[in-house]
């Protein structure tokens, strides 16, 4: 389960490795570059606002006060991750897409 904490990280970090090749051509550039950006985005929304709430919660085993506020913001923050790992999927895709052999 560990090894899947690297994923975004790895996501941003191949992402914005894969926009310094495609610097060449403008569309696969700027679509890479918003998925590297999708991904740091992603990092930011879960440290805000997923980890604290795992946190005060210690990973949901225990029932705060506010329970309901943390599950709210818990909730919101994994429902916006979703939505931008998707769109971080389909501007790599059409990064991928958007390539011409040879720059043509």
């Amino acid at each position: 389960m560990a090894i899947l904490r690297l994923l975004w990280p790895a996501g941003l970090i191949l992402n914005g490795l894969l926009a310094i090749l495609a610097r060449s051509q403008s569309a696969p550039f700027w679509f890479v570059f918003l998925a590297a950006l999708c991904f740091a985005l992603m990092l930011a929304i879960f440290y805000l606002w997923t980890q604290p709430a795992n946190r005060v919660t210690q990973n949901w085993t225990t029932v705060p006060a506010n329970r309901e506020a943390l599950r709210q913001q818990w909730e919101c923050s994994r429902a916006a991750n979703t939505a931008i790992a998707f769109a971080a999927l389909c501007l790599a895709t059409m990064s991928a897409l958007s390539w011409r052999p040879n720059g043509s």
